[in-house]
Order: structure tokens, then C-alpha cells, then sequence
């Protein structure tokens, strides 16, 4: 399955990144019209899983194991960063030093995002946004999902420090469309006039709606990102997404927990946002996932980030009246 990517014109400093990764992938593991056809309600999660070293079956497994009685066997959707692939997908070594920094083969488990969606017989579309050094292996954004994945697109995010490649695809909630997206945006800047990252990221949240609301219509959408905010909602990053209509959740509530970046220093960055123009959600519920009661450990379930767990409600009326018809 074709997986389109499209490629920012005019950065001739993206092409080393390009050529040092893999090709995208789209895996459909499941037949249209699953098991989980017409169900009102889904299971989210939103993850960065820290170059593949997260375990996603548990996370999966907790997950499922707090969700409502009348959700527990609901389709599931999950929405990653650093994901990471490798093998002979993805090419050698080019010498063009783009990912100098070997970040893999440490004394951490690497779970292949392909391998792991094909074990789980999950649906999967992944984009590669950069190399892990020497190593013959690649991190990007990945969707995994129980239901088919629909028009399914990747598109680059304005260079800053690394490259970064955003992904979307559509589900369907009991019969009404919804469109899901992750994304990461940059940690810090790539120039000593933006050494924080807070113009790049402004630019990358900018390109990152335009890819989101093109062609969306009143569809409701998604976005598990990690955002990497370093000073908080007074970002342009954020005001980009609040003035495209994206909220915290249905209710739009505040998130009860204050961070999701487990290391020191412990920081907000992960989120789950709602954008739905005409009401099609009766309710997105967003938790933060614990791997221990007490928030202890040097790692959640193998990363340093906390995965974000959404369930999710199609509004009544709409669900009986596209039923309906």
C-alpha cells in the first residue's frame, strides 16, 4: 500500500536526510470492515517511545485493562514518535554526515515498529524522519490501528534542527469519519537566533495544521504529538493550534498531571488535542499512564516519556443518524 509523502520544495539541506532513511510504510494487516465496525467508541494512545526502546503490549494491555466495560473491546489507535525501524529497508551508511551520533545498539531492548505492528496484527503506516546514526536502522512517526487505516499521507515539517515527517490517516468511529495525526516537533533550534526552538517550532506547528486541515472539511481530528514546548502554551507552536481549533480534549479540560517527560528536568511535553468543528465527539477523556503507582522507575515501560491514553465517544445522535442512513 502506497503511503504519499510530501516533500518541502527549496531545502536543499533536507536531501542528506532524506537519502540516509528508509521508504515509508503502509501495512494493512486487517480487511475493511473488521470486527470493529460500527463501534461508537475507541482507545487512543499517544506515545513517544524513545527510539523504539518502549514495550507497546503493555502498554496496550493497561490501556485496555482501564477502559470502561462497554470499551474494553473497542478498536484501538496508536499514535507514536520515534518509532523505530530497521534492516535492509533502510539504507547503508552514505558518508554524507546526516546522523553522526550513533543513538542505537545501547543495553536497551529496540522494538521494530514493522515486526511489532505484524505481531499484534495492527494496521500501520510509518514515516521515517531521520537515521540512528551508523546503525542500518531509522526513527519516525508511526500510526498503529485495529481498523483500517484510510487515506493515509506523510509530509515534512519545516527544517530547524532535525528533520521531521508528520503522519495522518483516516478511521472510522462508528460511522462517522475521524482523522488521526502524529507528529513531533523539534526539542531545541538549529541556529544561535533560535536556540531554543521556539521560531522553528512555530514555523513546524504552522506547516503541521496546514497539513491537517487540507482537504479535512468538518471531520474531526486528533493530533498525539510530542510537542517538546519548552516554555509552555505561550509558544507560537501552541497558539498556531489553538487558533486552528485544536483543545485539550471534549470538554476541553485541563490536563490534571505536570509532565510527561519522565527525566529531569520533568517537563509537559507530550499531548493529545481535539479539533471537532461539529460536535461528532460526545467525549474525549485523556489519562497520563503510570507504569508504577507512585510515578517511580528510571524509565515508563522502557521509554523516558509517559504514554497519554484517550478514549473516545462518537456523539449519539450522529452515530444513529449516519446509521440510519
Amino acid at each position: 500500500m502506497h503511503l504519499p509523502l510530501t516533500a518541502l520544495e527549496g531545502e536543499p539541506r533536507l536531501t542528506g536526510w532524506r537519502d540516509s532513511v528508509g521508504a515509508p510504510v503502509a501495512l494493512r494487516a486487517r480487511p475493511p470492515g473488521g470486527t470493529h465496525a460500527g463501534m461508537p467508541a475507541l482507545i487512543l494512545v499517544c506515545w513517544n517511545m524513545w527510539i523504539g526502546r518502549g514495550n507497546l503490549e503493555p502498554v496496550l494491555a493497561r490501556a485496555r485493562a482501564g477502559a470502561r466495560a462497554s470499551a474494553h473491546r473497542a478498536p484501538i489507535v496508536v499514535l507514536l514518535q520515534e518509532a523505530y525501524r530497521a534492516g535492509d529497508a533502510v539504507p547503508a551508511p552514505s558518508g554524507r554526515g546526516v546522523g553522526a551520533v550513533d543513538f542505537s545498539r545501547r543495553a536497551f531492548p529496540e522494538h521494530d515498529i514493522v515486526t511489532t505492528a505484524r505481531r499484534l496484527g495492527l494496521n500501520l503506516v510509518y514515516a521515517p524522519s531521520m537515521r540512528n546514526g551508523t546503525h542500518r536502522s531509522d526513527r519516525g512517526s508511526a500510526i498503529l490501528s485495529s481498523l483500517p487505516l484510510e487515506h493515509a499521507a506523510a509530509w515534512e515539517l519545516p527544517y530547524c534542527y532535525q528533520r521531521r515527517v508528520a503522519v495522518a490517516a483516516t478511521v472510522r468511529i462508528g460511522e462517522r469519519r475521524l482523522r488521526v495525526a502524529s507528529a513531533h516537533l523539534d526539542p531545541r533550534g538549529g541556529s544561535a537566533r533560535d536556540l531554543l526552538g521556539v521560531l522553528g517550532r512555530g514555523a513546524q506547528a504552522s506547516e503541521l495544521v496546514r497539513g491537517l486541515l487540507d482537504g479535512a472539511g468538518e471531520v474531526p481530528i486528533v493530533l498525539g504529538a510530542d510537542l517538546n514546548l519548552s516554555r509552555g502554551r505561550r509558544e507560537p507552536a501552541w497558539q498556531a493550534l489553538a487558533r486552528a481549533g485544536f483543545t485539550h480534549g471534549v470538554p476541553a479540560r485541563e490536563p490534571a498531571w505536570r509532565h510527561t517527560f519522565h527525566r529531569a528536568p520533568r517537563l509537559l511535553l507530550d499531548w493529545v488535542l481535539v479539533r471537532d468543528p461539529v460536535g461528532a465527539l460526545a467525549r474525549v477523556d485523556v489519562h497520563r499512564l503510570d507504569e508504577h503507582p507512585a510515578d517511580r522507575g528510571p524509565y515508563v515501560f522502557g521509554s523516558d516519556h509517559h504514554p497519554l491514553v484517550a478514549r473516545i465517544e462518537a456523539a449519539p445522535a450522529l452515530v444513529a443518524a449516519e446509521a440510519a442512513g
